[in-house]
This record gives structure tokens, sequence and C-alpha cells, in this order.
């Protein structure tokens, strides 16, 4: 009896602990809403589980706002046509990113698509379209 209680608990604390490591796209981002940001590609992180970017958005008033992005893993990303290559390429240049924004850090944003300056779109995260309400930054 009191092995299978061990056993039971040690099983319960393993599987809670990957799910409490990884939070849910609904719980960090608002997938009702679409921004476009565009200003210079600084970083890029690529590495699973997703790939981020950093993107410093000029405002109307000359501040300057750090945007940091997440994508999809990095094998989800190639699969769709977006390589590594393609993001560094394009460090210190003007971008425009397609993503939905963040709940509680307004900076943050899931994103689904990064346009470069010679127009080619890269699609870099989940669904192109979610039917969120599109808004300009």
């Amino acid at each position: 009896m009191r092995k299978t209680y061990w056993i039971a608990l040690l099983g319960t604390v393993a599987l809670a602990i990957p799910l409490a490591a990884h939070h849910g796209f609904q719980a960090e981002y608002d997938g009702g809403k679409i921004v476009y940001v565009t200003g210079t590609l600084t970083k890029v992180d690529w590495s699973n589980p997703h790939i981020h970017f950093y993107v410093e958005a000029k405002e109307s008033d000359g501040k300057v706002t750090s945007w940091n992005f997440e994508g999809s893993a990095t094998t989800l990303v190639e699969r769709n046509g977006t390589h590594r290559s393609d993001l560094v390429s394009n460090i210190g240049k003007e971008v425009t990113v397609r993503a939905c924004p963040g709940k509680n850090i307004v900076t943050r944003g899931a994103a689904e698509t990064i346009k470069t300056a010679d127009g080619q779109e890269l699609i870099v995260g989940g669904s192109r379209y979610r039917g969120g309400e599109d808004t300009k930054n």
C-alpha cells in the first residue's frame, strides 16, 4: 500500500512539472486581435521550444519601443519555408511583424509573419488569420 502511494505521488509530481512550465497561447496572448509593428529587427534567438526575435519600433513621438516576438518551434518555422538565415540577414533592417498582442505585456506578441524591406513575407508562427481585429502600431 505504501509503495503504491509513493509511486502515484511521484507520478503526479512528474506530470505536473512539465505542465506548469509551458503556458498555453490563450494565457499569454490575445488571439482576438492582430497588431502590425514596423521597426528595426535587432536580434534573433533561433532555439526551441519557440524562436524569439526583437524589433525596435519608433513611435510617432520619436520614442523607441522594444518588442519581443515569439514564433513557433524551429522545425515548424522551417517546415513553412523560413530559415534562420532569412531572419539573421535582416538584422538591422526594417521589418513589419503581424502578431497577436500579449495580454499582460503590451510590447510582446505571438508573431505570425514578418514582412522584410524587400517585400518578402516570412511565416514564423501559427495561423495566418485568427479572425481577430486588425490594429496598426
